[in-house]
């Protein structure tokens, strides 16, 4: 029988297969998520249990489908809350509430009934048929208000790293600022990082742990995917160049 060290690398080998398929094979990534879950609670690393399970909650939440994110941030809820984690609980039980409130009855009626009955029937293909469909400028808005709630995402499903800190580069910038003592825009950041945390990017901790004068990146980026470890590292490398003679 396996001990928990290799249990855990095991484990470990499936979250790394999962990630590079979500966006291709998502049955497959569900199935590797699961089969990993497994192996971490045979080897007693509970919190890696909640923490990957939310980890794949906030990347369905990233690629447009809250509606599948939901029940692995809640999940995820569960766990934490056992383990005593309060603030992670909180987090990612607000998380998938948040979904539940954006997908209201009121919020699907007032849609075009091509667009609800795809989005009722967790079609994603006959979403954008129906998206497609419409005069442009509703199109546009319906686009907007998707979006807005994180029920579909604007970026390409390839986006990488490297074009999120390009895209965020402007908001990045602000953060640094802050860091080194502006605290003009703060309301301004703070709010962005609201929009942020309820879209499944999960910088705002680590933003607050950067204000309060953290530098080590292996801390701040700590249970963070490659995407939101990237943003922090960008932060982090802005700090360092204002630094430089």
């Amino acid at each position: 029988m396996s001990n928990p060290v290799q249990l855990k690398a095991e484990a470990d080998a499936l979250i790394a297969r999962g990630k590079a398929l979500i966006a291709t094979d998502l049955p497959q990534a569900t199935d590797l998520l699961n089969q990993a879950v497994k192996l971490y609670w045979a080897a007693g690393e509970y919190y890696s249990a909640a923490a990957q399970t939310g980890n794949y909650g906030w990347a369905l939440r990233r690629m447009g489908r809250p509606d599948l994110a939901r029940p692995y941030l809640a999940r995820a809820a569960e766990i934490f809350a056992d383990l005593g984690l309060t603030d992670f609980a909180e987090r990612h039980q607000a998380a998938a509430d948040d979904i539940a409130a954006d997908l209201t009855p009121e919020f699907l009626a007032s849609l075009p009934p091509m667009v609800r009955r795809a989005i009722e029937q967790q079609d994603g293909a006959a979403l954008q048929f129906a998206i497609n469909a419409l005069p442009p400028d509703e199109q546009q808005m319906v686009i907007d208000r998707l979006a807005a709630i994180g029920l579909i995402s604007l970026a390409d499903d390839d986006d990488t790293a490297g074009q999120a800190v390009q895209q965020f580069e402007p908001l990045l910038q602000a953060i640094a600022a802050v860091a080194r003592g502006d605290e003009r825009e703060r309301p301004d950041v703070e709010q962005a990082l609201n929009d942020l945390e309820r879209k499944g990017w999960r910088i705002r901790k680590a933003v607050h742990q950067i204000w309060q004068g953290e530098r080590r990146r292996q801390r701040l980026t700590h249970g963070l995917d490659e995407i939101d470890t990237a943003l922090v590292n960008r932060i982090l490398d802005i700090l360092a160049e204002a630094q430089t003679p």
